[in-house]
């Protein structure tokens, strides 16, 4: 499992990126509270996460035609700047970071996509900072008298990073596809809902230790962690190996996860899927890379839901089946992948 090096430091420059990206929306989003009703806040967390989630399909689409991803990544950067500085009015600076949010993904997403070249290793590596660059952000965001005009320079940062590391062209490998149209939109959708699944069962899972800092930055360590080391096992192992048996070690650790220790290294194995869901989905449409990224945040949207209106996975009678149910939809998915998409 060879790594260039070139590219080792290309994306671990745009993970950086991507942490502080969702650092500066966390700690923006987050400082509102207290110098708004809460019910404006609600409202205010739930526009950013349609808008971050939700317009990535869109601009991915968008994207995909005029293939200058680095130049979304940038942009994305520029309009947090502008939500920084709108920080007077908490909608305005909502929409404009939220968007903004968007726009990177899908720049950063897509460019890692292509660096893997098919695999899933960098995919992982990018994606998994963001949940640390998100934990961090709202720890900052209760830091009282802070100067969030001050948060404008980690974008500035983040845009200079990317300008001076810039992404290098190579041909990209085009997986061989024996799959009927039906058969192939059944795998999109099964990879979806398994991604819904995966954000209802993260994003609602109920950690019994958050009031212990070092416990619940540990949760968060192992979130990141296990995005990152499931790319590098699905290209060592295959993507079904390593989904399925991270999914199933993942279950009794969740359910028993009144012990913090076992909720922090079942998250880990839950996360695994990651990178390797997004990989398959895009590898199935190589020439919308930028469209299948974003179809992956509008389900894991999709899989929040339920979770904005107050309902956890923890608090479900039906905790068993949803996490089986997560087993039997990403085995199904990525047995019909592996066996009808070839790498060349």
């Amino acid at each position: 499992m060879k790594i260039n090096i070139q590219k080792a430091l290309f994306i671990g420059t745009y993970s950086i990126v991507h942490a502080i990206v969702d650092f500066s929306c966390a700690a923006m989003l987050f400082s509102f509270f207290g110098k708004v009703d809460l019910v404006f806040l609600l409202k205010l967390v739930v526009i950013y996460n349609s808008l971050a989630f939700g317009l990535q399909f869109i601009f991915g689409f968008m994207a995909d035609k005029i293939k200058r991803y680095d130049g979304f990544a940038i942009y994305g950067c520029l309009f947090l700047i502008l939500g920084i500085f709108l920080y007077k009015n908490p909608m305005a600076t909502v929409i404009t970071m939220g968007t903004g949010n968007a726009l990177f993904h899908v720049g950063g997403g897509v460019i890692s996509l292509e660096a893997g070249n098919g695999r899933a290793k960098l995919p992982g590596v990018f994606v998994s900072l963001g949940a640390v660059g998100l934990f961090l952000g709202t720890l900052l965001s209760s830091v009282k008298g802070l100067n969030t005009v001050w948060l404008s320079f980690l974008p500035l940062i983040g845009i200079a990073l990317m300008m001076f590391i810039s992404p290098k062209k190579e041909v990209q490998k085009v997986y061989g596809n024996e799959a009927n149209v039906p058969t192939y939109l059944l795998i999109i959708l099964l990879i979806l809902i398994s991604i819904c699944i995966r954000s209802f069962v993260g994003l609602g899972y109920d950690f019994v230790a958050k009031n212990s800092m070092p416990l619940l930055f540990t949760f968060v360590f192992a979130i990141a962690l296990g995005k990152a080391t499931g790319g590098f096992l699905a290209d060592k192992f295959g993507m079904y190996n390593t989904a399925v048996i991270g999914l199933l070690l993942s279950i009794p650790l969740l359910k028993y996860g009144f012990i913090p220790q076992l909720a922090i290294l079942g998250m880990f194995f839950f996360n695994l899927t990651m990178p390797i869901t997004v990989t398959a989905l895009a590898n199935m449409m190589p020439k919308y890379k930028g469209f299948a990224f974003g179809l992956t945040t509008l389900a894991l949207l999709i899989g929040y839901l339920p979770v904005m209106c107050e309902y956890k996975v923890s608090q479900s009678m039906l905790f068993f089946e949803i996490l089986f149910a997560s087993v039997l939809v990403t085995a199904i998915s990525l047995k019909l992948y592996e066996k009808l998409f070839h790498r060349p």
